[in-house]
């Protein structure tokens, strides 16, 4: 009696051996796993079967049904891409599974949706703004969310999401880049560029100013040094600084130039209007300006200036209202306001706004 419960006792764990190994292999899915089980549990049947006399056969076809089944549920768990490859499915618990929401009606949604659904928010947000920095932003954000919902699908969509991944780079590092000209390259401006900025451009973004400083220089002009000619192109617009210079018509001293003014910025704002904008040229200075004393200036050579307002229309915009500014100080200091100046002295009018 005692050996027939040995034998009962021997044949029941062999096979609790074989749902173990199954459910191994099935929780794991991986294949090796699953083949070691199986050998290990068809190994422990015959070893069982032999040695107390047991059908081991039939234990060791059971043990082969069980894996093969364990198997084929691995198989489902994958999907077929184009090219023959086997990809697992993303069946994430979080992402992938339908939740129900009761709005009136029940609506079933996953949260991978949910994140397609706020991709294309942020991007069709994004076309409406015109601040650059909330535009790329924006960008980063959607993007994002477009990469998270083709990747928790049946079947990755690899092809889009790689290409996403670069543009989140790109617009990742132009954020930074805004926001750091936005924010702190004011930090890193010199006294001289910062009281240039606050005294005529402090209308117009940090960034664009910084553009404008890339395209000029500093100099120091000595006593007598001709910052604009009669009669001739004028090649730089200058921004007087320190010192003042004197404004000569015909060769005739006519009006006196303090810090502060531009020089040779009508010329400029001439180029750049009316028939002469889609073919700006260099125009005639209306009037000599010549330092009365060592001077400090700003200055642009005027071509690169006129070609940057040409393709920038928001700087154009600031450079043509700090111009603006600047001429009505012209005009009060030398008090031309009326008609009647105008056409008693047009000459010193001109001076006025060389």
């Amino acid at each position: 009696m005692s050996m027939l419960a040995r034998r009962l006792t021997s044949h029941k764990v062999a096979h609790v051996d074989v749902a173990r190994a199954v459910r191994a292999y099935v929780s794991s899915s991986a294949y090796a796993c699953g083949v070691r089980a199986h050998a290990g549990a068809r190994a422990g049947v015959v070893r069982g079967g032999a040695e107390f006399g047991l059908p081991t056969r039939r234990a060791a076809t059971n043990s082969k049904r069980a894996v093969d089944g364990a198997r084929a549920g691995t198989r489902a768990s994958y999907v077929s891409t184009s090219k023959g490859k086997r990809m697992p499915l993303h069946e994430h618990p979080l992402m992938t599974r339908e939740r129900v929401v009761k709005l009136g009606i029940p609506v079933t949604f996953t949260m991978s949706n949910v994140f397609g659904h706020l991709s294309f928010v942020l991007l069709g947000y994004s076309y409406l703004t015109s601040d650059l920095l909330t535009l790329r932003a924006l960008a980063v954000g959607g993007l994002s969310f477009a990469v998270v919902f083709q990747y928790f699908r049946a079947a990755p969509l690899w092809l889009p999401i790689r290409w996403n991944a670069l543009f989140v780079v790109i617009n990742a590092v132009w954020v930074a880049k805004l926001y750091y000209d936005a924010n702190f390259a004011e930090l890193y401006a010199t006294e001289d560029e910062r009281a240039l900025y606050a005294r005529h451009f402090a209308h117009m973004s940090m960034t664009d100013f910084r553009k404008i400083l890339q395209l000029g220089r500093w100099r120091d002009m000595e006593r007598g040094y001709q910052m604009t000619v009669e009669g001739e192109q004028n090649k730089n617009v200058f921004v007087l600084v320190e010192g003042s210079a004197e404004v000569y018509v015909h060769g005739k001293a006519v009006n006196t130039i303090e810090a502060g003014s531009f020089v040779g910025e009508m010329s400029l704002m001439r180029s750049i209007v009316g028939s002469n904008f889609k073919r700006p040229k260099n125009q005639m200075a209306s009037a000599t300006v010549v330092c009365r004393e060592k001077s400090r200036v700003f200055c642009w050579e005027d071509a690169q200036l006129r070609k940057l307002l040409y393709e920038n229309a928001d700087i154009r915009a600031s450079m043509q209202a700090a111009f603006g500014v600047g001429l009505a100080e012209k005009l009060f200091n030398h008090r031309v306001m009326s008609s009647k100046m105008f056409a008693q002295a047009p000459n010193e009018v001109r001076a006025a706004i060389a």
